[in-house]
């Protein structure tokens, strides 16, 4: 079984993951129509925005671009930072865990955003316990993830009876940390594989309330990369807000 300490980490890849992202990528892309369709309607107004596990800061420059009057960006790899403030875009950037986010004070977001992060990070229950406490009672928090139905471990292309392609899953139950064996993937890094209801009972534990949920179609650059994702929903999304 994989772990967290046998292989690349997300600071030893910044700068491929940084160029591929640039370069042009479907999923990508498609994660972020996503993320900012979930929250384009709560936009309006002075609000502050919080992109968590923000990577190079993709997400986060596409929020000031959505109309965020005011976007932080946090993740706990100076390396991803680094990077996400020379893109600059308007927003500002801090090193911080989402486990925690010491960085910020009690009831003070209004808006916590995760585009495909809290499957790279290892305890969900205090990441969401973080995030309700920064939000102010009546706040939203919208996430974007790998879907854990199609990009769980052992996961593998297959063709239907029909000749269309599919995903073959053996391995949805078997909730642990996996690593793709695709040394030139972005899943090397690994991540922590859970079920959709281990996702959604996190959610209800730390005290938010479900609003909406979307399984998107891929975008044009994702489904000329990658057919199969025609059919398939390569993410999951939702709109969640905290009492």
């Amino acid at each position: 079984m994989a772990s967290a300490g046998d292989g690349p980490t997300w600071s030893d890849i910044a700068g491929w993951y940084d160029e591929l992202v640039e370069a042009g990528s479907g999923p990508h892309e498609t994660a972020l129509a996503t993320l900012i369709d979930l929250v384009r309607p709560l936009l309006t107004g002075p609000a502050l925005v919080l992109d968590i596990a923000c990577g190079t800061g993709l997400a986060t420059r596409g929020l000031v671009h959505a109309g965020a009057a005011s976007v932080v960006g946090a993740d706990s790899s100076e390396e991803m930072v680094a990077r996400a403030r020379a893109h600059g875009g308007g927003a500002t950037y801090v090193v911080d865990d989402a486990q925690t986010l010491a960085s910020f004070a009690d009831a003070t977001v209004d808006l916590v955003t995760c585009q495909l992060g809290l499957m790279d990070i290892p305890d969900l229950g205090r990441t969401l316990a973080a995030v309700h406490r920064v939000l102010r009672p009546g706040g939203w928090f919208a996430f974007v993830i790998g879907h854990p139905c199609f990009l769980a471990p052992g996961a593998a292309p297959t063709v239907a009876p029909d000749g269309r392609p599919a995903v073959l899953v053996p391995e949805y139950l078997d909730e642990r940390f996996w690593r793709s064996a695709n040394t030139h993937g972005v899943r090397r890094v690994g991540n922590h594989h859970r079920t959709v209801g281990t996702y959604l009972n996190a959610l209800f534990r730390a005290g938010f309330a479900l609003h909406h949920v979307v399984e998107p179609a891929a975008g044009p650059r994702l489904a000329e990369q990658q057919p199969v994702y025609r059919d398939v929903p390569i993410f999951l999304g939702a709109r969640v807000r905290r009492a």
